[in-house]
């Protein structure tokens, strides 16, 4: 805010100077909209096309997505009940249906897969659906495959037809059928092929809102429909960036094949005018009567790798290499500048791409405050596949496939307890100093400021597991007559101090 200087009378006026037209700047926005508005349907088409393409081209642009999906797509399920047969009924679902002819109508993602290209879908072209079809598999959407049509539908044979009336006057530019009660509420989407040129936007058919796992990238109330990719921001960044790499590796190869230059000075040249140049005022050439050098003469052998290059040559010759200053340190400084600035597209640390440009302390201050921005992220996600649990679960209880409704009759449990058994932990991160972030949770735990579970899951880990999984391993090697030994170098077994203590007491 700044204090106007304008001579009001008796009135000071305060204004903000993000609103002041200066004329330094571009001139201030004056009137807000939707986002639909700033991104209408052929704009958006052409970002998303943008971004696939840098997606193909630019080895930059998949290293930071698939950077950002290693952090935020991975989960684990768990399932948080005390009864043991639940639990191995819902594992023995949970895993049957991961497998991809049993997860996707088209045979080729398993769960994890799918969710991955999910999330990939999301950050690179806004949004994306998952379509949770009656047969117990789902059918991945596009972005741009949600849409209004061009006035056309595919049939079954492949013909091209008229799309129905209601679709043509009800479907919005976003592709969706708004709730006349609730605004913003989506009722329907409208789901769309390429038709038989891989290309067109074709009517398929509509589908009720409650049947998408719908996912998008957020940055407006209720003033936005349809997701918008954070690497619109880093668009035009890594575009100027590919094609100033380009050029100067250009410049370098042009460097590299002039790599030798021969030099020769004018004295001898044939032309009285460049022998006036090269001499100044004080060489007449009417007056010379010969070369005050000598004309250079110079055998140049033809280059060849096994044998020694030999330059003869007369006076005031030279030779000298042509050596490349590109590309130069004003360059590679402007340029890390740059992929700072296209790495906060998606949060992510410069450190991630050069690690040498930071010490090991400030690689884990960097990961653990990346590892803060992702939250939010990986809740999207959660929430995604607890949608997609929930459905599968009502399914199988409506067919009692797996025998989930017989259980829950035997036991008087309703299925929305069987859900809430469900679980989904992001996989978490590995340790980078392994001994000592272990000593730093057990500290924490000692003290009452975490506890081992929590501590587990942000590893990817289930403490209930790990310790079913210690029982069978310590009842196991009691059977074979095999010790194992737990604790730090050089510690007492309980089962020697208790011997010694006996030993005493006898």
């Amino acid at each position: 805010m700044t204090l106007d200087a304008k001579n009001t009378g008796s009135t000071t006026a305060l204004k903000y100077n993000a609103v002041q037209n200066k004329n330094r700047r571009q001139k201030p926005r004056t009137k807000p909209t939707s986002e639909f508005v700033q991104l209408g349907k052929t704009d958006r088409k052409t970002l998303i096309a943008t971004t696939q393409d840098q997606m193909r081209n630019v080895a930059m642009v998949p290293w930071m997505v698939r950077h950002h999906l290693d952090y935020v797509s991975r989960f684990k399920v768990q399932f948080n009940n005390d009864n043991e047969d639940l639990v191995k009924l819902l594992n023995t679902l949970f895993r049957w249906h991961a497998s991809p002819q049993n997860f996707d109508i088209a045979g080729r993602y398993g769960r994890e897969e799918m969710f991955r290209m999910f999330e990939l879908e999301k950050v690179t072209a806004g949004d994306a659906g998952i379509n949770k079809l009656s047969c117990m598999k789902l059918q991945a959407i596009e972005s741009d495959m949600i849409a209004k049509p061009n006035g056309r539908k595919l049939s079954r044979n492949g013909n091209a037809k008229t799309m129905p009336k209601n679709v043509r006057e009800n479907v919005n530019e976003e592709g969706v059928i708004l709730s006349n009660i609730y605004a913003g509420k989506v009722d329907y989407y409208c789901v769309c092929n390429r038709g038989n040129d891989g290309k067109s936007i074709l009517y398929d058919h509509l589908e009720k809102a409650q049947n998408i796992i719908f996912g998008a990238y957020w940055s407006r109330f209720g003033s936005q429909i349809r997701g918008v990719s954070p690497l619109s921001t880093a668009i035009n960044t890594v575009q100027d960036l590919y094609e100033n790499f380009e050029w100067t590796l250009l410049k370098t190869k042009i460097h590299a094949i002039f790599g030798v230059a021969i030099m020769r000075d004018y004295y001898g040249s044939d032309s009285q005018d460049e022998e006036s140049t090269a001499l100044g005022d004080a060489a007449d050439p009417s007056t010379t009567t010969e070369d005050p050098v000598g004309d250079i003469e110079t055998s140049l052998q033809d280059l060849n790798p096994d044998q020694m290059l030999l330059l003869d040559m007369g006076v005031k010759g030279k030779v000298d290499t042509i050596e490349s200053k590109t590309p130069s340190t004003e360059f590679l400084a402007f340029s890390e500048l740059m992929l700072r600035i296209a790495f906060m597209a998606l949060d992510i640390p410069y450190t991630a791409f050069n690690s040498a440009q930071s010490s090991f302390s400030g690689l884990i201050a960097d990961t653990n405050l990346y590892e803060v921005s992702c939250q939010h992220k990986r809740d999207k996600n959660m929430w995604a596949r607890k949608d997609y649990s929930d459905w599968l679960l009502d399914m199988c209880y409506k067919s009692d496939r797996f025998g989930i409704r017989s259980f829950c009759d035997k036991n008087a449990v309703s299925i929305d307890e069987v859900k809430e058994s469900v679980e989904w932990v992001s996989s978490g991160i590995p340790w980078l100093q392994k001994l000592q972030e272990v000593a730093g949770d057990a500290n924490a735990i000692a003290i009452g400021a975490d506890n081992i579970v929590d501590v587990c899951k942000r590893r990817g880990k289930d403490f209930y597991q790990n310790i079913d999984k210690q029982a069978k391993a310590l009842a196991y090697a009691k059977e074979n007559n095999v010790s194992i030994m737990i604790g730090d170098p050089g510690q007492l077994s309980v089962e020697q101090i208790e011997k010694d203590e006996d030993a005493q007491d006898e």
